[in-house]
């Protein structure tokens, strides 16, 4: 969420759209706050509506990004073609996350719904990466998408949006792997 914000922000600056720049930085802002006291030990839980209310306002941010786009005259340097594969990019991890665990869930017979430890975070823990390293590997990872869709914005939203997709699954798969490695062997003699 603070890394959408913080793009979006400064993008919606660039344009002139000052009032949406500051719901933007506003949630970043707000997002900090919460970091302040979420570092380990954790003193406080964000929950579900604070998770909800983040989702619905980089939701709002995303649409309005993507129509605003397009708006631009096409020689602006902030005009992307691929404007909705960029917004992936700056969502690939919450969205991507969520369809994956989705997707396993069912094939395994439970609700979509059930909790378990498949998310990506709970992956990289397993992999005995630290809560603050697990923060730091998805911040870069999902900065890369973003610098990646940026500077492939010329092959169009399709090609884009499919090719992040791609990157994504592979790197799944190279956790999935991860997480194998490092699981112990349970022996029944």
């Amino acid at each position: 969420g603070l890394l959408a914000c913080l793009a979006w922000g400064a993008w919606f600056q660039a344009v002139g759209s000052y009032a949406f720049a500051m719901v933007a930085v506003s949630l970043a802002g707000a997002i900090i706050a919460f970091l302040k006291f979420n570092f380990t030990p954790a003193k406080i839980f964000m929950g579900d509506t604070g998770s909800l209310m983040i989702g619905t306002v980089c939701s709002i941010l995303s649409i309005q990004y993507i129509e605003m786009s397009h708006e631009l005259p096409k020689e602006s340097p902030l005009s992307f073609s691929a404007a909705p594969a960029i917004t992936i990019a700056i969502l690939i991890l919450p969205l991507f996350d969520t369809m994956r665990v989705f997707f396993r869930r069912m094939l395994a017979g439970r609700s979509p719904f059930h909790p378990d430890r498949t998310h990506i975070h709970h992956m990289l823990l397993d992999c005995g990466f630290s809560h603050m390293q697990s923060t730091g590997i998805l911040i870069t990872v999902n900065l890369m998408f973003i610098i990646l869709a940026v500077s492939l914005n010329f092959l169009g939203t399709l090609v884009l949006i499919s090719l992040e997709v791609l990157i994504a699954v592979g790197l799944t798969f190279v956790l999935d792997g991860m997480v194998k490695r490092h699981k112990p062997v349970v022996k029944t003699d």
